[in-house]
This record gives C-alpha cells, sequence and structure tokens, in this order.
C-alpha cells in the first residue's frame, strides 16, 4: 500500500511564526510557515529575503521549500528582484539533494515573470 501525501494549502502565517520556527529548527513548521507565507503574505520582498537565506539550510527540506515558495512569489506577485534572486538559486543547482527543484523553480520564475530562457 503506497502513502500519497495528497495537497494542501497551509492557513496564512506571520513572520514571527515563520522566523520562531527557524529559530527553534522546527523543521516542519518552518516548511508549512514558508508555504504559507508564499501563499498568502502580501509582503513579497520579505519573504523573497527570508527564502534566499535559506537556500543555504543544512535541512534539505528546507532548501527545496525555499526554492519552489521563491518561484510561488512570481507566480503570485509577478515581481522578484531576479537579480538576487537567479544567481542565488543557479549556484545551487549543483545540490545533489536539491539541484533537480532548483532547477525546476528557476524554469517557472522565467515563465511566470515572461523572461526568457537564460536571463542572469
Amino acid at each position: 500500500m503506497s502513502t500519497q501525501r495528497s495537497y494542501y494549502e497551509p492557513a496564512p502565517t506571520s513572520h514571527e511564526t515563520a522566523t520562531d520556527a527557524l529559530a527553534a529548527n522546527d523543521i516542519d513548521t518552518l516548511t508549512d510557515s514558508m508555504v504559507a507565507l508564499a501563499l498568502h503574505d502580501p509582503d513579497w520582498r520579505w519573504c523573497q529575503d527570508f527564502y534566499l537565506r535559506l537556500l543555504d539550510h543544512p535541512e534539505e527540506d528546507v532548501r527545496a521549500s525555499a526554492a519552489i515558495c521563491l518561484s510561488h512569489l512570481a507566480r503570485i506577485h509577478h515581481e522578484l528582484d531576479t537579480a538576487k534572486v537567479l544567481p542565488a538559486l543557479r549556484a545551487r543547482l549543483a545540490d545533489p539533494a536539491v539541484g533537480g527543484t532548483v532547477e525546476d523553480a528557476i524554469a517557472d520564475i522565467l515563465q511566470f515573470l515572461g523572461l526568457p530562457p537564460g536571463t542572469a
């Protein structure tokens, strides 16, 4: 019998909840908060900078979530500081644990922002 994780959308949360979870190294709450912020928080710049910091987190799930959340921001807000985000993501393409996720996030960001492939 296989188990599948069904999709769910986390309820809106606060910056404080996410930063507290990070400080406590509560990975489940952190990743849920990251997605909740990406989907619901109007302050995309704060979220973007938070996710950029988390691209170097020691936990694979957090690094992958950070990349995915950056693509959510692009999809929802149609804005990102691509001069910061794209080089940061490209620098993590060689990460064997999350490189594929990062590659997908880059492609999504380019599509959602209407940028040509290969944009720095």
